[in-house]
């Protein structure tokens, strides 16, 4: 149920990721856009994280169910 979605936002987070470090590499380090993708990137993680233990709870009450 979770899959395509924590999919997408990894594919999110790879993207965002990459733009980073392109930043990082030619920017200025205290860059108000490099600072953005940042949280952006971090908002991401949170949810992947969210996302991934709302599937493991899934599979756990899955299992007990067919018990």
């Amino acid at each position: 149920m979770y899959e395509l979605k924590i999919e997408h936002l990894e594919e999110a987070h790879r993207v965002l990721g990459n733009q980073i470090a392109n930043l990082e590499k030619d920017g200025l380090p205290g860059d108000s856009k490099l600072e953005n993708l940042k949280k952006q990137r971090l908002h991401l993680e949170d949810e992947i994280a969210i996302l991934k233990q709302k599937q493991q709870h899934e599979k756990i009450h899955a299992n007990t169910d067919t018990n």
